[in-house]
């Protein structure tokens, strides 16, 4: 029964420690589509790859949606016609990248202020060269309504919106095939501020209905994976450079830390790991966890889910390898 009641309260607080950064960047998110018009939002956006990048990469200063917000604001921002470098840029940097991470990690790790500047750096660079694959990505519309604006045709990038199915009333979803459904774009937004606030509402109870299910999900798994994780003899493994590599790297994705809580996991390993072997758990586990990749999966495509992470854990773990045997 303690068993029992040990992993129930692991999985409580997987969720109480995911939902809110959800719900803070789906907040984000609505509040973009009710209160911000589009082609003035996306005319003020950089739409230059290079600087799209660079930009997207820093916006998690301005818009600090943490993890797991990051995919419903990264959706939004592609809806509204942002670039993709841009988009994608702010996908992979914004946990790191955003005021409340790096106040975090400056008290947990001050004592190691080199870590917390490779963390930071990675990120944002990670952030850029992930952008500027990305900004070859095809991202030609799949068709167009009469109802709706050119902004309003999805991303190529993205599944079209929402796995839930709605009634035959005008909503922010448009119904666009089986299961299937894209976004109504801002110019079919009411003039009363009353009725964007209703907007907001629906689109934020909407979302959170989507993706927090997911979410759950995913914390469900996280739960069970780290139930039957031997994390005290994978530590012993890591005599190497190499296989320090390897566990911190499994750690990231199986412990599925928050990108607030990583400090607090590696600060213990500090004096025991190399520099690099610390800095891919910090910069993986804020982007590739169990409980981001079922959100991930839901919202984006799988093959470019599958370029995304393959690429990413490549540039992070090279980018670990070579401070591990160059600068340690």
């Amino acid at each position: 029964m303690s068993e029992l009641s040990y992993d129930i309260t692991l999985f409580i607080s997987h969720v109480l420690k995911s939902l809110p950064f959800l719900l803070w960047g789906i907040i984000i998110s609505s509040g973009l589509l009710a209160f911000v018009d589009e082609r003035l939002f996306v005319a003020k956006l950089p739409q230059n790859r290079i600087l799209g990048a660079i930009v997207g990469s820093s916006l998690g200063i301005i818009i600090p949606a943490g993890q797991y917000g990051n995919i419903p604001v990264t959706r939004r921002l592609l809806l509204q016609g942002a670039s993709i470098p841009l988009s994608i840029s702010f996908l992979i940097a914004s946990p790191t990248i955003n005021p409340f991470v790096i106040l975090v990690s400056w008290g947990v790790l001050g004592n190691y202020p080199r870590l917390l500047f490779l963390r930071i750096l990675g990120a944002w660079l990670t952030g850029i060269i992930l952008g500027l694959i990305f900004s070859t990505y095809a991202d030609k519309p799949s068709g167009k309504s009469a109802n709706l604006s050119p902004l309003a045709t999805y991303s190529t990038l993205l599944h079209s919106g929402t796995l839930l199915s709605f009634y035959n009333t005008p909503q922010v979803f448009h119904r666009a095939g089986s299961l299937i459904y894209e976004y109504k774009a801002n110019a079919a937004i009411p003039d009363h501020l009353w009725e964007r606030c209703l907007l907001f509402l629906d689109n934020l109870t909407k979302e959170f209905l989507e993706l927090g299910s997911i979410l759950l999900l995913g914390c469900a798994v996280t739960t069970i994976a780290q139930i039957f994780l031997p994390q005290a003899q994978l530590l012993t493994w890591g005599h190497t450079p190499v296989n320090q590599i390897l566990v911190m790297s499994f750690f990231s994705l199986v412990l599925s830390f928050n990108s607030l809580c990583t400090p607090y996991f590696i600060n213990p390993l500090t004096d025991k790991f190399l520099y690099g072997s610390n800095l891919v758990f910090l910069l993986l586990s804020s982007i590739i966890n169990l409980k981001s990749l079922s959100l991930l999966f839901t919202t984006v495509r799988y093959k470019a889910v599958i370029y995304l992470l393959t690429i990413t854990t490549q540039l992070i773990i090279l980018f670990c390898l070579t401070i591990n045997f160059y600068l340690s």
